[in-house]
């Protein structure tokens, strides 16, 4: 691979988009631990006692290896349209003058952050660094909007999307055990991922 670039996203950029390959398999997912105890916090160097919930997302080995087939969806291109044709900024990354992969962003005006609708990088131009330099752009773009944050609504089960967004600086926020409706996805734990981009909103 030779060169890559990135340029802002287009409505017709969705089937190229769509070709990619990018589900994904993991051996590792992450479960999510809750207990409701007696725990001691410590308060100024003393125990109190108080009973508290405690979460954890526990790494955790899966055999078989969980395999996601997004493609598999119904009307998946249809998707990646609609979700074009909602996004207010976004870029898509070309290697070698061929499309490899997309990020696609939105404002939410009442918080101001910019959030993360999908990141898109196809499975063979992965480990180029595509995915990070798209990020990079996202999070320059955030900061043109004013926007104090850059977040991201991934899974548990999404083990190498959590393991990059880490990589590139970004924290767990928050967790939601019941985010998902009945379906496919309701058994899942939406992990929701941030990073500050400025110490305080901009007016």
């Amino acid at each position: 691979m030779d060169h890559i670039e990135v340029r802002a996203v287009h409505v017709s950029d969705a089937f190229a988009l769509h070709e990619l390959d990018f589900d994904f398999e993991t051996d590792r997912i992450y479960t999510l631990g809750v207990r409701n105890q007696l725990l001691h916090n410590h308060v100024n160097g003393n125990e109190d006692g108080r009973v508290a919930f405690a979460f954890e997302l526990v790494e955790t080995a899966v055999d078989p290896p969980l395999y996601k087939n997004f493609h598999g969806s119904e009307n998946s291109l249809g998707k990646i349209k609609a979700l074009l044709r909602l996004t207010e900024g976004g870029f898509v990354a070309l290697a070698d003058g061929k499309v490899a992969g997309g990020i696609f962003l939105t404002v939410e005006d009442h918080s101001s952050v910019a959030r993360i609708q999908n990141l898109i990088v196809g499975r063979q131009f992965q480990r180029y660094g595509i995915g990070s330099l798209l990020l990079s752009c996202a999070s320059d773009w955030a900061r043109k909007q004013k926007c104090w944050a850059i977040v991201i609504e991934t899974q548990n089960t999404n083990y190498p999307a959590v393991q990059f967004y880490l990589r590139n600086g970004l924290e767990i926020w928050s967790i939601n055990r019941h985010f998902y409706p009945p379906g496919d996805l309701s058994h899942e734990v939406a992990i929701f991922m941030g990073k500050r981009l400025l110490s305080t909103p901009e007016a």
